[in-house]
Formats: C-alpha cells, structure tokens, sequence
C-alpha cells in the first residue's frame, strides 16, 4: 500500500491532527476489507445502487411514519 500525506494547518491542534489521520487510517482499512468481502460478489454497480435507492426510500417511510404528526 502507497502513503498518503496529511498536511494541516499550523493552527489545528497536534492531538486533532494525529485524530484525523488515525480516522483516515481506519476507514481506508475498513475499505479493504469491505473489498475483500465483495471480491467474488456477483451484483452489479447498477444493482448495488438501486438495493441502495430502496433501503434508502423504506427508511424514509419508516421515519416519516414514526416521527409524523399524523402517524
């Protein structure tokens, strides 16, 4: 794996800066294993991106149900 270089400003804190790139470091990590996960996944982009539409429109429907005035 390559490096990535974090430069901040000189007026953010060094604990926060040390935070951020230990946020960054994680997530990329988590990104790898999400990709090992997927290695041999037989779903495509476009299918992937309407299972998300529709996760994404019935957690509407249930917020919009539990916290409506109506509901």
């Amino acid at each position: 794996m390559g490096n990535i270089v974090l430069k901040v400003p000189p007026t953010v804190d060094e604990k926060i800066a040390k935070l951020i790139a230990e946020t960054i470091a994680h997530r990329l990590e988590s990104l790898e294993r999400i990709n090992q996960l997927l290695k041999n996944s037989e779903l495509t982009e476009d299918e992937a991106v309407e299972l998300g539409r529709k996760a994404k429109a019935g957690r509407g429907e249930y917020l919009e149900r539990k916290y409506s005035p109506r509901g």
